[in-house]
């Protein structure tokens, strides 16, 4: 194993230890804030109707929505965590590899559909006691979510690709 693939791989296992615990903190803290101060959500979601009332009601419930997104972030930097710790002891062409990239595809593009609903259902949240015709849905898919989609998509094929050629790797390493 090229020495350059195992400290990348220790390194980055470190920044992605570091963010396990730290990312949700960070969401908490500012959650915490955004609860007491819903004027950000004029910042978040420009395009609000000025009948929109921000109440920390909403701001909580906005908040909430955003959470969710929060799930799929964290499976992948779990999957990243424990695919370095692998890389770092040498095992790259491995059954438990392929699992992991394969895992981290699917949290990617978890994420992607999540950051394309959820903006969508917060500004329903936000909007649904405005008057008629002050009430706002959308869906929007902008460019990173579809990248962030193709990544995802790229990375479960590398998986599956991987498990076949581990598979070869481990019948070619039992005729030696």
């Amino acid at each position: 194993m090229p020495p350059r693939i195992l400290r990348l791989s220790l390194v980055l296992w470190w920044v992605v230890t570091l963010l396990l615990p730290g990312l949700p903190l960070l969401v908490l803290l500012w959650g915490w804030h955004g609860v007491w101060e819903p004027g950000w959500l004029l910042t978040a979601f420009p395009g609000l109707p000025p009948e929109t009332r921000l109440t920390a009601g909403k701001s909580s419930g906005t908040l909430a929505l955003g959470l969710l997104a929060l799930g799929p972030m964290l499976a992948a930097l779990w999957h990243m965590r424990g695919l370095f710790a692998l890389y770092a002891a040498s095992e790259v062409l491995t059954p438990m590899a392929a699992r992991r990239i394969r895992a981290i595809g699917v949290a990617l593009a978890l994420l992607a559909v999540a950051q394309t609903v959820l903006p969508g259902l917060q500004l329903l949240l936000l909007t649904a006691d405005n008057p008629p015709g002050a009430r706002i849905v959308s869906i929007a898919l902008t460019s990173e979510m579809l990248w962030l989609a193709l990544a995802g998509g790229l990375l479960v094929t590398i998986g599956w690709a991987m498990t076949e050629a581990a598979r070869v790797a481990e019948e070619n390493r039992g005729f030696v």
